[in-house]
C-alpha cells in the first residue's frame, strides 16, 4: 500500500519510503524494485456534475427539467430578448407611403372613369312635349270650350310632367346626383305646365278651378327651386324644407284636376254662343 503523497509504502509493520526526485532523492527502499514507484500527486478537483436547473417564465410557468453545463456561456432567456423585426420598421413605413403614392395617382388618373361607370351621368331637364293640336269646336259654347282645354291641353301637359314629380316626391332623400337631377326636372315640368296655363284660353265657368290648380303649381315650383338651391349651397335642411313644400303642394292637385272634369257639365253653359 502506498501513501497518499507516494512518498512511502507500507510493508506490512511500518511505512517504507520511497526513492523519488526533489526532496526525496536520498530516498531509498529496502525493496530495489519499488524505488521507481512513484505516485501521481493528486490533481486538481474534477468539475462538478452538470446541475438541474428549472427557468421560469414572468408568468410563473416553471419550463420542462433541462440540463445545462454550468461552464456553458449562459443564455438570454426568450421573454428578454429584443423581438425581431423592429429594426426594419423603417422599412415598413416607406413601404406604406410608396402604396399610398400609388394608390392617389391611380385614384387621380381613374377615378373619374370609374365614377361615369358606376355613376348615371345627369339627365338633361325634360321638355314638355306640345299637346296636339285641338280639333274645331262643333259647336261654340262654354262646355266646349271647357272641354276642349281640359281634354287638349291641361290633360296632355299633366301627364307628361306627373312622372317627374312623383320621382322627386318619392326618391329624393339626400343630396346625391339622383336626386339633384330629380329636383331640375321637376322644377322644369312645373314650369313648363304653369306656361301652358297661363298662355291657355281658359273658359270662365271653369277658371276658379283653374285658379286652384295653378296656386298648387306655384306651391310645387317653390319647393322644387328651394331643392334645386340645396345642391349649391350643400344643405340638407334646405333640401328637406323644398321637398316637404313640393309634397304639400301637389297632394291636392289631383282632385283639383279631378274636381275640374267632373264639374263641366254643371258649371258651363252647353248652349251655342257667338258666331
Amino acid at each position: 500500500m502506498m501513501s497518499p503523497d507516494g512518498k512511502y509504502v507500507w510493508d506490512g509493520q511500518n511505512w517504507v519510503p520511497v526513492a523519488g526526485g526533489g526532496g526525496d532523492a536520498g530516498h531509498h527502499s529496502l525493496f530495489p524494485s519499488w524505488n521507481a514507484a512513484h505516485a501521481e500527486a493528486a490533481g486538481a478537483p474534477a468539475a462538478p456534475p452538470p446541475t438541474l436547473f428549472r427557468p421560469k417564465r414572468p408568468d410563473g410557468i416553471v419550463y420542462q427539467p433541462v440540463i445545462t453545463d454550468p461552464n456553458a456561456p449562459a443564455e438570454t432567456p426568450i421573454w428578454d430578448r429584443t423581438a425581431k423585426g423592429k429594426a426594419r420598421w423603417p422599412m415598413y413605413v416607406g413601404a406604406g407611403l410608396v402604396t399610398l403614392i400609388v394608390l392617389a395617382v391611380f385614384i387621380n388618373s381613374w377615378g373619374p372613369l370609374i365614377m361615369a361607370y358606376f355613376v348615371a351621368a345627369p339627365e338633361p331637364p325634360r321638355v314638355v312635349k306640345a299637346s296636339p293640336t285641338p280639333p274645331d269646336l262643333a259647336v261654340r259654347s262654354d262646355f266646349a270650350r271647357a272641354s276642349s282645354f281640359a281634354t287638349y291641353t291641361l290633360t296632355p301637359a299633366m301627364a307628361t310632367a306627373a312622372p317627374a314629380f312623383q320621382l322627386f316626391s318619392e326618391s329624393c332623400v339626400a343630396l346625391t346626383q339622383s336626386c339633384q337631377n330629380a329636383a331640375n326636372n321637376a322644377l322644369t315640368q312645373v314650369k313648363s305646365v304653369e306656361a301652358v296655363l297661363d298662355q291657355a284660353q281658359v273658359p270662365l265657368c271653369v277658371a276658379p278651378l283653374v285658379a286652384k290648380i295653378r296656386a298648387d303649381l306655384t306651391g310645387m315650383d317653390a319647393g322644387a327651386t328651394s331643392a334645386v338651391k340645396a345642391f349649391d349651397s350643400n344643405n340638407k335642411g334646405l333640401l328637406g324644407q323644398g321637398l316637404s313644400k313640393f309634397r304639400t303642394a301637389s297632394r291636392p292637385l289631383t282632385g283639383d284636376i279631378s274636381a275640374l272634369s267632373k264639374s263641366l257639365a254643371t258649371r258651363c253653359d252647353g248652349q251655342a254662343a257667338g258666331p
